[in-house]
This record gives structure tokens, sequence and C-alpha cells, in this order.
């Protein structure tokens, strides 16, 4: 119990330590990748909450926007966000930014889940925050597939526009592959990813704990070392509780049906020795 203790601890206070680090669109929200969104959505009655908070391979660490953000799914087709960006300067401007999700298809079989979207729905976005674009919409298709040795592993694929397009260009083109573990020593999920988000490739590494907790880490454009960025995210969802009781729900109802055929097999008995 201490090492996770002591681990969250450290995990919160390096985050808080770069606070003032540069901020790179939406990082690790809880259905996408490090810095793409995916085909997947946040199930009904789902949400997260957490900060973000990347810094860059400088000498001198920069003081320049964190994100706070919380995203929730409604109807199984349609998630929604909301992001709260502190500015460097106190006396400057804060953003507060929408963000809307919508899955057109679920997977199934050889279907492949397929979700639209746009981030950074607002105004008020300094310039200078190049991957805060307002008004960035995507397209994005996300597929399960089971290969050998490697098992499970997740592909995805998309287009999008403003902060997913890359020099001049009108529309980009994002992708990446990733894929969950659950050693017994993790207490929980890891997903491990590398994706292309149109500009830069990352790579990440998330865990989410048995009670909802989610640590990330994760660099940014490891193809142009002179930009290259770091990122950790402290999160927390409701989605780990929910399978809980889910499962608790299961076994009450599996218990109450036993517990009722117990008590008609005597009742069986009973009238046959009459």
């Amino acid at each position: 119990m201490i090492r996770p203790l002591l681990l969250v601890s450290l995990l919160l206070f390096l985050s808080f330590m770069v606070l003032s680090g540069i901020v790179s669109a939406e990082i690790f929200t809880d259905s996408g990748l490090v810095d793409i969104p995916t085909g997947e959505i946040l199930a009904h009655g789902i949400f997260d909450v957490g900060v973000y908070a990347p810094f860059q391979n400088t000498t001198h660490f920069k003081r320049d926007p964190v994100a706070f953000r919380v995203n929730f799914g409604m109807f199984d087709r349609l998630e929604f966000g909301a992001s709260h960006i502190l500015p460097q300067d106190n006396d400057a401007s804060r953003s507060f930014l929408g963000h809307v999700k919508a899955q057109l298809l679920k997977e199934s079989g050889k279907l492949p889940s397929v979700a639209v979207g746009i981030e950074n729905i607002g105004n008020n976005v300094i310039q200078q925050w190049d991957t805060y674009r307002a008004n960035s919409s995507y397209f994005v298709i996300s597929k399960t597939f089971n290969l050998p040795r490697i098992h499970l592993i997740r592909g995805h694929i998309g287009i999008g526009n403003k902060r997913f397009a890359y020099t001049e260009r009108r529309i980009g083109i994002l992708g990446g592959i990733s894929t969950e573990l659950q050693p017994a020593f993790a207490r929980g999920d890891i997903v491990i990813s590398l994706e292309f988000d149109g500009a830069g490739v990352n790579v990440g590494l998330q865990h989410t704990a048995n009670s909802g907790l989610r640590l990330a880490m994760g660099v940014e454009t490891l193809n142009k070392p002179d930009e290259i960025r770091y990122f950790t995210a402290i999160s927390w969802s409701n989605s780990k509780l929910m399978e809980q009781i889910a499962a608790a729900n299961r076994l009450a109802l599996q218990a109450a049906k036993r517990a009722g055929q117990v008590k008609q097999t005597p009742d069986k008995k009973e009238e046959t020795s009459e």
C-alpha cells in the first residue's frame, strides 16, 4: 500500500512542478491515445476528470498553459468534454473550450468503430498555442486485431484539420497502434501506444488502477529531437467503480437465484412424500 501511495505522490508532485509546461492538445483522454482520438467513446454515465501537464526538452522550462479537463459519455453514442486552460500570465485571459465526439459505428465482428468529433470549440484561443487551434474536427476509425504472440492490438487511422494538419495543408492524416496489458503486479490495466498526430511521432504509457486512478507519461515528436516534449497526466474515471458495481449486482442476482432454487427443492420432496 505504501509503494502505490509514494508513486502517486511523486507523480502528483512532478505534474504540479511542470504545470508551466507547454500544452500540446488534449493528451491522454480516456477514449484516446497520447495525442489523437480513437473510434471509441465513453459509455453512458462514465466520466473522467484530470490535469494534463506537458513540458519541453529545454534548459529553462517555459511557463505555458496547463489544461484541466472533464469528459463524460451519454447514450453510448456521444461524448462531451470541457477544458479550462491556464495561461502563463495570471493577468492573461483564460480559455474555456468545449469538445464533442459522436460514435457512428460500434466495433462488432469485422466492423470497426467509427467516430467523428470537434475539439477546442471556442474563439478564445491564443494563436501561439499551435496544437490548441480552435474548432479542429476529425474522423477516425479503430479496429482490434488478434495477432500471434502479440495477442490483441488496436489500430487507429483518421483524418483531421487544423491541429491535425501540418505545414500549410488543410487536411492531415493521423494514425496509431495500442495494446492493453493486465499483468498481475500492475493491479490494473497498462496501455502502451505509438502514434502519429499529423505532425510528430508520439509514444505513451498509461496505467489505470483498479480504483480508477490513471497515471500517464509520454514523449511527443520523437521524429524531431529538437522539439521533443514530455507528458505527465493524472486523472480519475468512474469506469472501474461502475464495473465493480455491475459485477456485485451480477453476483447478488446469481445468489438470489440459487437461494430460490434451494428453497423450492424441499417443497418438491414434500409433495412426493405425500
